[in-house]
């Protein structure tokens, strides 16, 4: 049983946490041998799912990373999975998390085994990650199962942080522009617009521009963070049909940069996942189906699904990758040779490394190309918002020169 407790140190501290004992007095007997004057001492209701839904996907996942090198190390150990749990656990600071390792450990020692404890925390743990768990457990290689998980989210993460990264600069400097042009908007045009109108002469047209978009900002602002608003609400409803969201997913990909960024990104991806199922001895169709819930971009899960139904009727992996245009012929003929040679695993992250390193470097070059741009753009901005103020003034100067 697991219970939440609220309790006094010795020192005259109020602390709150969480214990598992048998009963209700034996969850007493462990919180005064450790010096705790209990307040409030209440069994814990099990509900993973409701607990999950607070986390974001993001922190989650990383979250579950910790965990499994965690897990990694001790397994390696040679240490029982129930002492490992024991020890994760009591690393573990956040409560949430805590429970549910609690609640994971409380289900090992009612019979279940570990990959069936795992899947039912989804938002945590993923269907591949569940398979792996099971091809480990009648393997026995679990801690290698463990090690394998941690080396791969390492390196989606470090895939993450690498786009993340590129695109800090870009979006800072945005934001920057956007701040001034929006001062000088609001607060500098009003000024000079209310002076040019005592002069009463007709102003240039970038000024009138300039002077009408300062008003509509000043006087319904409010309006267009409605409209805004209303627009995100109506795109997430759309989103959420399928072919709607088929339909921007594919929209996305045709994107001219970001189809490119996101196609390695999807091969990097499919690589790792594949390579880990496999090397645990995944069978090539469940491993395919449980990278599929990897992607969130529905014409990537497509593209699998249908390589699926391929490999179903009997097609090796290299032919039913074929069939989409993703895959290049390169690519086609190093599967296929680790088909030949019975080292697809291998193969596979070889492919993942190499085109990560593509990545790096096209990522690069791209953030190299976009600070010129963005400069461009944003310094034509604001010199567009300059001489709308400084034509007037220089008018005004010839009417009384």
């Amino acid at each position: 049983m697991i219970y939440e407790y609220r309790a006094l140190t010795q020192s005259g501290k109020n602390i709150r946490g969480i214990i598992d004992a048998a009963a209700l007095e034996g969850a007493r007997e462990k919180l005064k041998s450790r010096g705790l004057f209990i307040q409030e001492l209440t069994e814990m209701k099990r509900g993973g799912s409701a607990l999950l839904r607070s986390f974001s996907f993001t922190r989650r996942r990383t979250k579950a990373a910790q965990i499994t090198r965690q897990l990694s190390f001790l397994l390696s150990a040679h240490m029982p999975v129930v002492n490992a749990l024991d020890g994760v656990i009591e690393q573990i600071d956040d409560e949430e998390l805590k429970k549910i390792m609690i609640e994971i450990r409380e289900k090992l020692k009612e019979g279940k085994s570990l990959s069936q404890a795992f899947s039912e925390y989804p938002d945590y743990f993923s269907r591949m990650y569940v398979s792996s768990l099971h091809a480990g457990e009648v393997s026995g290689t679990l801690g290698t199962v463990f090690a394998r998980l941690s080396v791969m989210h390492e390196k989606n993460q470090a895939l993450i942080s690498k786009l993340r990264s590129s695109l800090t600069y870009p979006v800072l400097l945005l934001v920057f522009a956007c701040i001034i042009i929006i001062f000088l908007i609001s607060f500098i045009v009003p000024t000079f617009s209310r002076l040019f109108e005592e002069f009463e002469q007709v102003l240039p047209l970038p000024t009138r521009i300039l002077i009408g978009i300062s008003g509509l900002l000043k006087t319904s602002w409010w309006i267009l963070l409605i409209i805004i608003g209303a627009g995100v609400l109506v795109l997430r409803r759309l989103y959420r049909r399928e072919s709607v969201r088929l339909y921007f997913d594919r929209l996305v990909l045709k994107l001219p940069v970001v189809k490119r960024v996101l196609t390695d990104t999807f091969k990097i991806r499919f690589a790792y996942t594949m390579s880990l199922m496999l090397s645990n001895g995944i069978g090539i169709i469940e491993a395919l189906q449980n990278t599929m819930g990897v992607f969130r971009n529905r014409v990537f899960s497509d593209i699998l699904g249908r390589a699926v139904e391929r490999i179903k009727k009997g097609e090796r992996l290299s032919r039913a990758l074929s069939h989409s245009e993703l895959f290049n012929a390169a690519l086609l003929g190093m599967i296929h040779a680790g088909e030949m040679s019975d080292s697809v695993p291998e193969v596979l992250e070889s492919i993942a490394r190499n085109i990560e390193v593509e990545l790096g470097e096209r990522i690069a070059t791209l953030t190299t190309l976009a600070e010129p741009v963005l400069i461009m753009i944003i310094g034509s901005i604001v010199a567009f918002t300059v001489l709308s103020i400084m034509l007037p003034i220089f008018q005004i100067n010839q009417m009384f020169g």
